[in-house]
């Protein structure tokens, strides 16, 4: 399995990937045209030729960004998919010098695992106002705000 940036053949996989998620309420769906949109922002798990797990980094300060859609494939992927995404994103934030990544997660295990810590949503104001409020679960969110600072 190799992780790499999404391209646009990708979309569709990613589409289908974040959909199934979306439809148990475990995520937000995004629409094809929102992801190619985003696309620069988004890893992939390619195992073989099958796209089996994504992700993306979001900038939102000189020092912070946010890991986000990330799921992997209700078909199956490989062991340490999840990881392995999550570690490239940290990866490249390190390189553009962030020093601070944050996810909102219904998985905080697996964050946990990965170094993150959880903090309060007020702790990340400018995700609250630039996406929160516009989120249909606004006031009634589910998800643990988790922070990791990198060295």
């Amino acid at each position: 399995m190799k992780i790499r940036q999404a391209n646009p053949e990708d979309v569709g996989n990613i589409v289908t990937i974040i959909a199934h998620h979306a439809s148990q309420g475990l995520m937000l769906p995004r629409s094809a045209g929102a992801l190619t949109a985003a696309l620069d922002s988004y890893m992939v798990a390619d195992d073989g030729g099958r796209i089996v797990g994504c992700g993306g980094l979001d900038k939102y300060s000189d020092d912070s960004a946010e890991i986000y859609g990330l799921a992997t494939s209700p078909a199956g992927s490989p062991p340490g998919t999840g990881s392995a995404i999550v570690q490239a994103l940290i990866d490249r934030a390190r390189e553009d010098q962030i020093s601070k990544v944050f996810a909102l997660t219904l998985a905080p295990g697996f964050s946990t695992r990965m170094g993150f810590k959880t903090v309060e949503h007020r702790d990340l104001p400018l995700k609250v106002w630039k996406d929160c409020v516009a989120c249909p679960k606004f006031g009634n969110c589910d998800e643990i705000a988790m922070v990791l600072v990198l060295n």
